[in-house]
């Protein structure tokens, strides 16, 4: 596979997969794919929803490429997303009024940071693959945050959530009618400084040529341990980020749910944004917009078409798979 060729093509072989599914399983791919491809581009509201969904998928996308900078396979996004969420909740719950962004900013972005110091520390000291750990470090959040909404932050007039977040701290949709917030440019935004700082800054460069050749790093002084915690740090914050976001610009709860609905899956959605984006920040978001049109398409899937959102999930499975065979032949 041409390497100018492989992203069009494993797109192309996903919707194929899709599609056989699809067919297989009784329902019609023809209107499935028109209903999930169309319908979020054809009405304003439909196409802000899309872009309000590719956000988060943005930022975790940075993660994971910021990661791969680093000769990492950083998929710790997940669970950072769970702790900036949290640490959103957190600061729903001590304070009230507009104090309350700030602080949602600060617990949330340094919650995930400092859940990505066991993978950086077990990494950088003892040579612990990134991949368990991580993983790890994903399901612990995952139950903490389950335990946490459902005891000490619950909402007692909604059980299903947590504490909202106050009506003056919350990032309101800059369309009426729309869920477009500022959390979109935010996102946007970040991927944008990421770039600069990648290219342009020592730290950014210490980063890449760390990851490319620990040895040649070392014999120009840069520690590869060190880029790692710095590598780790970077895409902790802006995948705490997103989890702060998700929680204080996502109308119309502004909370967290109890089942993590609204923030579940998203790290794991970043790891195609970047492999579709080819670790490249500005590629990280075309994929993003990409991704969040499927994700709003689906919704539309099921309504007029009948089909199940899971195909989707087959969709984005399958390119990842296409993807990844391709990084393991090179």
């Amino acid at each position: 596979m041409r390497a100018g060729l492989d992203i069009p093509l494993a797109v192309a072989a996903a919707f194929v997969v899709g599609a056989l599914a699809m067919w297989a399983s009784g329902y019609d791919p023809a209107a499935s794919y028109r209903s999930m491809l169309l319908t979020p581009l054809m009405d304003h509201v439909y196409l802000f929803s899309a872009l309000a969904f590719s956000a988060p998928i943005v930022l975790t996308g940075l993660t994971f490429a910021v990661g791969l900078r680093a000769g990492l396979f950083n998929i710790g996004a997940e669970g950072q997303v769970y702790m900036g969420a949290l640490g959103a909740v957190l600061a729903a719950y001590l304070v009230k009024g507009w104090a309350a962004l700030p602080l949602a900013l600060l617990a949330g972005i340094s919650l995930a940071v400092a859940w990505a110091v066991v993978p950086a520390l077990l990494k950088s000291l003892r040579g612990v693959n990134e991949v368990v750990s991580t993983i790890m470090m994903n399901w612990i959040a995952y139950w903490l945050s389950i335990m946490a909404v459902s005891t000490v932050f619950a909402n007692p007039l909604q059980p299903e959530e947590s504490v909202k977040t106050p009506p003056e701290a919350r990032l309101t949709p800059l369309v009426p009618g729309t869920d477009l917030t500022l959390a979109v440019p935010i996102a946007y935004a970040v991927a944008a400084l990421v770039y600069v700082f990648l290219k342009y800054s020592v730290w950014g460069f210490r980063i890449s040529v760390s990851g490319q050749n620990p040895l040649a790093a070392k014999s120009y002084g840069i520690s590869p341990g060190r880029t790692i915690f710095y590598a780790f740090a970077v895409g902790a914050a802006v995948a705490g980020l997103a989890g702060v976001l998700q929680v204080v610009a996502r109308p119309p709860s502004y909370s967290l749910a109890r089942n993590l609905a609204n923030v579940y899956g998203l790290g794991f959605d970043g790891i195609t944004a970047a492999m579709l984006g080819r670790g490249h920040p500005l590629g990280v978001v075309l994929a993003g917009i990409f991704l969040g049109v499927l994700q709003e398409g689906a919704r539309h899937m099921q309504i007029e078409a009948g089909t199940p959102f899971e195909f989707v999930r087959i969709i984005q499975g399958v390119i990842i798979l296409f993807l990844a065979v391709r990084i393991l032949r090179t």
